[in-house]
Parts: structure tokens; sequence; C-alpha cells
């Protein structure tokens, strides 16, 4: 490990987005967008950042947080409630962890990751799940070493483009 990224370890900090990361997290979500072959608009971006930003007042809003690694976002995490999950509890559910190209195999998803834990767990959801592609053995390692376990299951989806008329 270098010097860069050991500073780069020791100076990062996992916590919820404030709304001066709006312009940050837009950038973010934007290289995400390009990364998974999916580019949005500034304004998409902007706007997504904007929720994001917000902290929760219901029990359905997206909770996030942000990896800050010296005062630049180098990651996120965007965790969905799901109702009804196991035993009829609320749970949480990563619909996005995304690292920049620039923080990868750092440590900073594990961290993005067990600090989702965390605070499910603080915040007494029943159970954190999430996907990957079946192919992405970096990210299937990674989640792995975080203690998570794999389910079988198959995951669907439906997208407007899929629908049958």
């Amino acid at each position: 490990m270098d010097m860069i990224e050991a500073e780069h370890k020791c100076l990062l900090v996992i916590r919820a987005p404030i709304t001066d990361d709006i312009d940050a997290l837009s950038a973010l979500f934007s290289e995400m967008q390009e990364h998974y072959r999916r580019p949005v608009t500034f304004d998409q971006a902007w706007e997504a950042a904007s929720l994001a930003c917000r902290a929760p007042e219901t029990t359905f809003d997206p909770r996030v947080l942000v990896a800050d690694a010296g005062g630049a976002l180098v990651g996120s995490i965007v965790l969905n409630v799901t109702f009804p999950a196991y035993e009829l509890t609320k749970s949480l559910y990563i619909r996005d962890l995304y690292v920049s190209a620039a923080a990868r195999r750092s440590g900073v998803g594990r961290a993005l990751v067990n600090a989702a834990a965390h605070l499910t767990y603080a915040q007494g959801y029943s159970a954190l799940d999430w996907t990957t592609d079946a192919g992405n053995v970096a990210a299937r390692r990674m989640y792995e070493s975080c203690g998570a376990r794999l389910l079988a299951r198959t995951y669907y989806r439906l997208a407007r483009e899929d629908m049958c008329t």
C-alpha cells in the first residue's frame, strides 16, 4: 500500500449527505450512470442528488450514506425501505452502491456496506438485502468479506421496454 492509499483510508468518513454535498454527489451519480452505460443529463443527476441529500422524513424515504475522503465524495450507498420483509418487518435494501473509479479497491465499498449494516440494525430494521450481477466477482468477494451470505434467489425486472402489450 502506498502513502496516498494509506492517507486515503485514514481520512475516510462515512456519513449522511448534507445540502452542501449536492454538487459533488451529482457528479458521483453522473459517473455511476456513465459506468453502467446509462448516462443521464446534468439536471437528472442534480435532482437525484438533491433527493439523496434530504434527511428521511417518512418511513419509506430512502436512506443515503456517502464516503467522504478528505472532503471529496468517493462513494455512496442508497438504501430503500422494503415491507413486508422477514416476519412482516421492515428491512433495508441496497439499491445502489457506487465507489468512484479512483477510490476502488481501497476499502470504500466495504466501509459503506458496514455503515449501512450498522444503520440498519440501529434504526430497528430486520435485515439488509441487495443484489449484484452474478459475474461481478470483485463485488461478490467484497460483500462476502463483510459477512454477507449468498441467498438462492432469482431476481427479476420488468422494465418499460420489456413489457408485453
